[in-house]
Formats: structure tokens, sequence, C-alpha cells
């Protein structure tokens, strides 16, 4: 107990600094309220401008009236106040790599990369593509490098095994990232009882499927939706493919094949879209769910534009949010976001690193964040007095201008206090206040160690060496277990009898084994034995949670 107590003294924030932080928020707060995001232009323009490029997640949510990312307001508010000129390079949010790589291909890739995906991050530097940030964030740095000092942990995830920091992070509440959301007035309607297990999901959105819940006569409502992610964390297979399994790292396919199995269940019964394979990025699925045809919809958060939308098409249509049902495997929960997260490094070709830290050190300032975030103070929003919330001015205006979140990737949220947490969601209307109380569930059924996520996150891993690294990109697109890209595994599910879940996985594990898969179980195992006192695991995540939400979430 001693060691594991000393392990987690050198990972975690001791109460104290947590609590020294959180008493200079309000500090932060105090000056980020007056809308002083709109920082000072004077400033900006009297100290060195660089020319820098940045990647930016292209939605499609831009109102046409509002431009592009090449230019709208935000880039404009952007050069306008920050310390460098900043042209932005728009990346599919859908599909991000296939972009990035044809942009470094062609030595076109932007200096400032910001992604979420660890893998792609540790495949770029693995091939040496990235720059080694180190010296850059002591010599320009100010904001980061005080976050950095008050939580070491940012370096440490940040640090390859080459011994440099590479990556930029933020630090973030612990809320639920994925969430099951469930028609209650379909269950109401058809008199079932919410999914308590996996059998009981199968029979409810059979039921959905098959049972005319929407009332018209007709035969056209899907019970589920195809999340891979979702029913692979369901049965114990989480975002990467190993788990701890009697005190050793191992690769989990186990959960894996009861997955696949319960998703042939679903496609065989005829309760989801059997055109699945075609719904690249969930768009039909979105649509679906949007049109009010679909039962169960597994997904990240909705935004009041879908909810409206949503209750456009189905007036009376009342959605809760659904635990994650108990699967023979165990009883888990989706996705959750992680407080400690690298989003970002500098392209190894950046001209001007000293120019892409200015800007790092401008975005994440919680002034500025908090800008990007809820707009402009007195344009967009103002202070609730009641509740010290930033509170809309005018949420239709606001749904027309505040497309801009993306920009707001490296900020640490955890900065704003209570205006960070799920409990500051804003209530100026009903679907605003319908919202924060699924969300509100959605983090009381989720972000909880009693039904914990099954594996470690990814960003917890630690880099692969480059020629790892290439073997799984050599099998990615035959057995990629959580992007529905696996051919082996989407074969299974359609294939009926002829095809099982069983048999998938075994070909699969002689697809993995023939391109060398085993050397990277055995550095995952080995890496694992060396460092489970000391590394970041799943009982420090939940209890760092605890801790920030105790000392930032009234601040």
């Amino acid at each position: 107990m001693k060691k594991r107590n000393k392990a987690l003294s050198g990972i975690l924030l001791s109460t104290a600094a947590i609590a020294l932080l959180a008493s200079g928020c309000a500090k932060d707060e105090e000056q980020g309220s007056s809308g002083a995001a709109q920082s000072s232009p004077t400033a900006a323009a009297a100290a060195k401008r660089g020319n820098i490029t940045v990647s930016i997640y292209d939605r499609n949510n831009i109102p046409p009236e509002e431009g592009t990312w090449e230019k709208n307001r935000w880039v404009e508010w952007v050069n306008t106040n920050s310390p460098a000129n900043v042209k932005y390079v728009p990346i599919p949010r859908s599909d991000p790599l296939p972009k990035f790589n044809a942009l470094f291909a062609t030595a076109s890739a932007p200096d400032l990369i910001l992604e979420y995906d660890t893998r792609f991050r540790n495949g770029w530097y693995s091939q040496g593509l990235l720059m080694p940030i180190g010296e850059v964030v002591e010599k320009y740095s100010t904001t980061y490098k005080d976050l950095m000092i008050k939580f070491p942990q940012l370096k440490k995830l940040g640090t390859k095994s080459d011994g440099k920091l590479y990556e930029i992070g933020r630090v973030s509440p612990l809320a639920a990232n994925h969430r099951i959301y469930i028609r209650k007035d379909w269950l109401d309607k058809l008199n079932l009882k919410m999914p308590e297990t996996t059998d009981d999901l199968l029979a409810v959105a059979t039921a959905f499927a098959n049972q005319d819940p929407d009332g018209n006569g007709k035969k056209d409502t899907f019970g589920i939706n195809m999340g891979f992610g979702f029913f692979n964390h369901m049965f114990g297979h989480g975002e990467v493919d190993w788990s701890i399994k009697d005190g050793k790292f191992v690769h989990e396919w186990e959960g894996l094949q009861a997955s696949i199995d319960f998703q042939k269940k679903l496609f065989d019964a005829g309760i989801v879209d059997k055109d699945f394979l075609t719904d690249k990025n969930g768009e039909k699925a979105k649509q679906d769910f949007l049109s009010g045809k679909l039962g169960i919809y597994l997904y990240q958060a909705i935004n009041e534009k879908d909810y409206d939308t949503f209750k456009k098409n189905a007036p009376t249509g009342v959605l809760d949010i659904m635990p994650m049902p108990k699967s023979p495997l165990g009883h888990f929960s989706p996705i959750i976001g992680s407080p400690i997260q690298m989003v970002g490094a500098i392209n190894a070709a950046a001209k001007d690193p000293e120019a892409v830290m200015k800007y790092i050190d401008f975005m994440i300032d919680p002034a500025n964040a908090k800008t990007v975030k809820y707009g402009i103070e007195g344009t967009h929003w103002q202070v609730d007095a009641a509740t010290g919330l930033p509170k809309a001015i005018d949420a239709e205006k606001n749904k027309k201008e505040l497309y801009n979140d993306d920009l707001g990737m490296m900020a640490s949220s955890l900065l704003f206090g209570k205006w960070a947490f799920t409990s500051g969601l804003p209530e100026s209307n009903d679907s605003q206040k319908a919202l924060k109380q699924l969300a509100l569930k959605a983090d009381e059924y989720y972000v909880t160690k009693e039904r914990p996520i099954p594996t470690l996150k990814p960003e917890y891993l630690p880099a692969l060496p480059e020629d790892l690294s290439l073997i799984i990109k050599n099998v990615e697109t035959q057995i990629s277990p959580n992007s529905g890209k696996g051919d082996v595994w989407l074969k299974a599910i359609v294939s009926g009898a002829s095809y099982t879940a069983e048999q998938a996985v075994k070909d699969g594990r002689v697809i993995w084994e023939k391109a060398g898969g085993t050397k990277i179980d055995e550095f995952y195992a080995k890496w694992y034995d060396e460092n489970k006192d000391t590394a970041f695991m799943l009982k420090d995540l939940y209890e760092f949670g605890e801790q920030a939400k105790k000392l930032y979430e009234g601040k």
C-alpha cells in the first residue's frame, strides 16, 4: 500500500496543490468574465507577429453567411487579438487521418497539429514528423509552462520514449463523453422497462423495431444504431485492445468476440439499418434519430440544434439516458473524457515555433478560452447574477454565430471553475433545460468507478516504436475493432450462420500474429509489468476526477 501511495503522489496533484490552483481560478474568472478574451490588440500588434498554420476540425457546421475556416468572425477575432497571424487548415472530423497524411506527404502539414487520436499522433512521432518542444516551451511559453508546473501529469504524458516533450495537453473535469439515448415515450407506450442487461437491450430494441412505437401503422422504425465502440465497451473491450486480467496486460479477444456476436444478433433480427455499412460517418443514423425513427441512439452529446430538430419531428418524443446494460463479461460504462489529455503537437517542419508557442499560450489563457467557448461578453452572454454562470443573451443568435468550439481544443476547462462542470450548463430555454438534465444523468450513470470503462484510455499508453506502429497500420483495415472499419468483424456481423463471431476472432488472431502483432502484445505487457505502480491507471483517472470536482466545481 505504501508503494501505491507513493506512486500516486508522483502522478496526482496533492489536494493542497489543487487547492492552491483553485484559489487562483477565481482570479482567472474575474479577469475573464469581462470578455478579456478580446485581449489587448495593441500589445499583440506591438510584439513580433509570426505567420503560422493551424489545423481545425471541419464539421460542416458553419452557416454559409458566416463564411468558412478561411475567413469568418472567429478567424478575424484570432487574427486581431492573438500574437500571430493564423491560417487555419480544415481537417474532416469524420475521417482526419487521410487528410493529415496527405498534407505530411506533400510537406504542407500545418505548423500546429491538433488531433484527439493518440494513435495518429504516436504514428507521426514514430516517423519523426513531430518537433521536440521542451526548449520551445521553456524559452517562449508562460501560460502553458505554468500549467505544466501545476499539473505535472501534462509533462509526463506529453513526453515520448526518447525522454523529450512533444505534445500539448489540457486538464478538464471528468465527464461523460458518449451517451446512450433512449426514447422513454416508446418505453412507456410499449410498457417496457429500461434495459438492465444485454438480453434486455436486445428485447427492447426488437420491440422498438417491430411494434410500431410511433403509432403510424408502418414498420419504419429502427431499434438501435450500430455503434461499434459502445458494444465493445459493453462487453469489456474498451478503447484499446489490451486489458488487465489476473495482474497481466493482455490482448482482449474475449470481449471483442462477445461484442461481434451481439451485433450479429441485432443485424440478423432486422432491428438495425441493414445499410449501416455505407453509413461511414454515422450521418444516416443521426438523421434516423433526428427524424424520430430510431429508438436507441448511441452517440456523443447531442447539441441544442439537434435536440430542437428531434422535437420538431417528434413533438411528443421524450429522451432519457440508459445506463450501459450489464453483459456476461461485466458492467461497464461508455467512453468518458480524459481529465488529462494530450491534444496537439508542433510539426517538425514548423519554421516559427516561437509564434506557434505564443499562439498556444494565447488560446489556452482562461480569459481567451472562455470567449472561444461562450462568445463575446455583452454580445453573446452575460453573467447571471443569481448563479454566477454565463447566460445567453440571444440563444438563436448564438446558434448561428458560435460554431467555433474546436478553436478551444487546447483549453484547460478545469480552470473555468464551475463554468466547466455539467452542473454549470445553461438553462435559458426548455431545450437547454432538457439537455442539462440528460447530461447530469449521463455523468451520474457513466462517471463512476463502480461501473468503470473497461480498459485504459489510449492516451495513457506509451508510444509504440515505428516498426510496431507499422504493424498496426498494416492490419488496421482488416481488424480495427472500434472504428467500424475492421473487414473481418463487419463480415461476421452481416454473414449470418455462415461466418460466426468465433471464426472471425480466430481469423483476426491469425492476421494479427502473422503481421507480428505478438511483438506489440509483448511490448505492452513488459511496459505494464515495469510501470504499473507509477503509470496513470484507471484508478488514478477516477481519483483525479473526484478530487478536481470537489475543489473546482463551486469555484
